[in-house]
């Protein structure tokens, strides 16, 4: 089962070249080489959070404890509490089951992120949350061009506790889809079920190279 940590900061402005050098050739490579692999880093573009989010994936949680508790772990952090502020994680773990999370990202990737409690007062509520997200919501998140990447649940950390991953190829897609008559429709079922909604549209950060080797990342809005 993958597991995600999210690392969330934001850049000391004075230390953005600094701060550049040391992710691209020091944070990556460490955090890949415990077994937390760097899927990408995003920037918010709308919607209030944490300036950076970057997303990195585990096989299970026992390997993500590990790497958590180790000293090279510790030391990443350390180094990099010297060029950002605000430093937090968040451990999710999939509802949606995908049988295989991808990583691959297109340089024009657009993320929709949507986040929201379940409202769940009566026995059956959560269960009616679930048919209507699998079976209407995802569906026309899909039809207009989001790709539900997958659904987590906020293991470890704060805020709303069910995160919809969406991936767009590009934003003109994106904001088209917001648009629609359909999407303003299914979010105002969808809020009839949940509560504390909010949704942010992230721009790529950082990417591994795609004419590279898969392990060369690259900022790509610095």
């Amino acid at each position: 089962m993958t597991v995600k940590l999210m690392h969330y900061w934001t850049i000391i402005p004075s230390q953005a070249d600094e701060y550049a050098e040391f992710v691209i050739n020091r944070f990556i490579p460490g955090i890949n080489g415990l077994g937390v692999h760097t899927v990408a880093g995003w920037s918010v573009l709308v919607g209030s959070y944490s300036e950076v989010i970057v997303e990195t994936v585990s096989n299970d949680l026992d390997q993500l404890e590990m790497a958590l508790k180790s000293l090279e772990y510790r030391r990443l952090k350390s180094d990099l509490l010297n060029y950002i502020k605000h430093y937090k994680t968040k451990v999710l773990v999939p509802l949606k089951k995908e049988p295989a999370y991808s990583m691959d990202i297109g340089e024009k990737t657009v993320k929709f992120n949507q986040v929201w409690d379940i409202i769940t007062r009566e026995k059956e509520d959560f269960k009616k949350y679930r048919q209507f997200v699998l079976s209407e919501y995802y569906p026309v998140l899909e039809e207009i061009g989001i790709q539900v990447a997958e659904e987590w649940e906020v293991l470890i950390g704060d805020g709303p506790r069910t995160i919809c991953e969406g991936r767009v190829k590009d934003v003109e897609t994106l904001i088209s889809g917001l648009q629609s008559a359909k999407f303003r429709q299914a979010k105002e079922q969808l809020k009839n079920r949940v509560e504390n909604y909010e949704s942010r549209i992230l721009s790529l950060h950082i990417m591994r190279h795609p004419d590279k080797s898969p392990e060369c990342y690259d900022i790509v809005d610095d």
